[in-house]
């Protein structure tokens, strides 16, 4: 029994003879005072090797949140940007009654169709009612739960999207129907135009909503004409609209419920 005990003691006071001599040589090899030698150098390379990626890693850490609270920044410099040139739509639009609301759902498999956001039947929203931003008409409701509604958007595809709308080009206004949109050139299609007009002058002119035969009050703005073609029986006039909406970036939005 005691020939174990000291067997076990022994083999302790090895151990503690060998981490001694280790850090007695590491300390000897190591320390900035001794001059360079082999076993110097590599000890003291694989030190700085370590720190530099240890370094690299904590500074990519740091510049990855940094890049991340730069771009949250952003992100609520974007939005409290946006909601400033809403609030200041509403005001140019004092006649109208607003309620302003932010994008809290986009699906990707229907990132041109629908759009929800955050106020519902309890804040007055019902269906029908036309969705603006700051640049122009986003589309408008088609349905609503209690704290959110859901927008179908302007250039949507899930079916016939006609829209009435308008321009004025020297005193006279010319309507026709909001057609198809084209996700590739982004354009949509004023059809069914009818009227004697300069094909040239006309370019750049704003189309807005004309009131007549839909839910949205006249002069929403849609966008400007690019194009102008003649349709398939050379009767009337197909106009090409670029949107004034950005419809990849859109986040907070209002809703117009009515005249005040």
């Amino acid at each position: 029994m005691k020939k174990k005990k000291r067997g076990k003691y022994k083999k302790i006071i090895v151990y503690i003879i060998i981490i001694v001599s280790v850090f007695s040589l590491l300390y000897y090899f190591i320390n900035d005072n001794r001059s360079n030698n082999f076993l110097f150098s590599s000890i003291k390379d694989l030190s700085a090797n370590i720190s530099k990626v240890t370094s690299f890693s904590f500074n990519s850490k740091k510049k990855l949140d940094s890049n991340l609270s730069y771009e949250i920044n952003k992100d609520y410099e974007n939005e409290i940007k946006s909601l400033k040139e809403t609030l200041s739509l509403n005001s140019l639009n004092s006649n109208k009654s607003f309620i302003n609301a932010t994008v809290v759902k986009r699906s990707t498999n229907y990132w041109y169709d629908i759009i929800s956001i955050d106020k519902g039947k309890k804040d007055g929203i019902r269906n029908g009612l036309a969705v603006i931003n700051n640049r122009g008409l986003v589309g408008k409701v088609i349905k609503t739960n209690n704290n959110t509604s859901d927008i179908k958007l302007l250039i949507s595809s899930k079916e016939e999207n006609y829209i009435s709308a308008m321009f004025n080009y020297e005193d006279n206004n010319y309507y026709g129907l909001i057609d198809n949109y084209d996700l590739i050139n982004n354009e949509l299609t004023l059809k069914n135009v009818i009227g004697d007009f300069d094909k040239e002058k006309i370019k750049d002119i704003n189309v807005t909503t004309s009131g007549l035969s839909d839910s949205f009050t006249s002069g929403l703005l849609i966008g400007k004409i690019t194009n102008i073609k003649k349709d398939t029986f050379g009767i009337s006039y197909n106009i090409i609209i670029k949107p004034s909406v950005d419809f990849n970036n859109i986040n907070i939005v209002s809703v117009i419920v009515g005249d005040k």
